[in-house]
């Protein structure tokens, strides 16, 4: 599983548990970083180093770095996919992204056919070990107070078209959330432990069923 901020937080701990539960230690490696956005995971695309945090989880080693205190966490650079392809060989790929697509969008509301052609870069490196990866599974970004609707509907779009393209499945988050400022969260976009957490566990109804 690859993410963003979202599974650096609450919803991402959630995930970290079930996955671990459901698939054993040895058998799970996941990374996420804040701030990220696919084309940060690959080889074609710019390197990305995070300054906001950080979370890993493989067989042989678990990690967070979160802001403490105020202090920003040590920068770290985000993995690249194929590069996680060729050392987990995984047959299951999970992501979450697509939020950071929103702040682009926001300020340049013509950039669809790049995120686009970012898709189909993504899928051509996710498939590009024949015989590894046998699913893939998309979470799409959950309900934001701080994103015009016009722009999350725009990244659901890009999503869901490549998910028809490619032939992946899909794990609609919008419809399982509803982000009330003050109480999902305090800036409109990252959900606290409880929101989070129920948002994981509808997720992982959702899982259980294309996984199974």
């Amino acid at each position: 599983m690859i993410g963003d901020s979202l599974s650096v937080g609450g919803f991402g701990e959630s995930m970290r548990e079930y996955l671990l539960q459901r698939f054993g230690t040895n058998n799970v490696a996941l990374f996420a970083v804040c701030g990220s956005s696919p084309e940060h995971w690959l080889r074609s695309g710019p390197d990305y180093a995070s300054k906001c945090g950080y979370r890993e989880q493989t067989p042989s080693s678990s990690k967070i770095l979160d802001f403490d205190h105020g202090r920003p966490p040590p920068a770290v650079a985000t993995p690249k996919l194929e590069d996680l392809l060729a050392r987990y060989r995984p047959t299951i790929l999970i992501v979450q992204l697509g939020t950071n697509w929103m702040d682009a969008l926001v300020i340049n509301a013509e950039r669809e056919q790049e995120d686009a052609r970012i898709m189909d870069d993504f899928m051509t490196a996710a498939r590009e070990r024949p015989g590894t990866v046998r699913k893939i599974i998309w979470i799409t970004p959950p309900d934001s107070s701080h994103y015009p609707s016009r722009v999350q509907r725009t990244v659901l779009a890009l999503i869901k078209d490549a998910a028809f393209k490619y032939g992946f499945k899909t794990i609609d988050s919008s419809t399982m959330t509803h982000y009330v400022p003050g109480k999902s969260g305090d800036d409109g976009v990252h959900y606290a432990s409880e929101p989070a957490r129920q948002w994981a566990s509808l997720v992982a109804i959702q899982l259980d069923q294309i996984v199974r």
